[in-house]
């Protein structure tokens, strides 16, 4: 089974616009992963799934140090947003998401 068919199938599910998140605390030795998730059936273009991607990316490289509960924890973001949202909607977004996270 891959890492993210484990998150999804034994981890926690939290929802905050415009994520789905899915929360696994990690097993010792293992290292933490962040997994991105654009669906394909809301966005056909791969140009704009990897522009949405690396929004995601950024966003959470910025913010990573407020959320302490984010370290040790595995982490799947799915955006369910059926527009392309702007860096600054994604970034508050992704802050309101991880602020969830206990």
């Amino acid at each position: 089974m891959t890492l993210a068919e484990t998150i999804h199938s034994e981890g926690t599910k939290l929802y905050s616009y415009p994520y789905r998140i899915y929360i696994l605390d990690c097993r010792e030795g293992e290292e933490e992963k962040i997994i991105i998730s654009v669906p394909k059936k809301l966005f056909k273009r791969a140009v704009i799934r990897n522009l949405i991607r690396r929004r995601i990316r950024e966003a959470f490289r910025h913010i990573r140090a407020d959320y302490p509960a984010v370290a040790g924890k595995h982490i799947m973001l799915v955006y369910t947003a059926n527009t392309v949202l702007d860096y600054g909607t994604v970034s508050e977004g992704l802050g309101t998401a991880l602020g969830k996270i206990e």
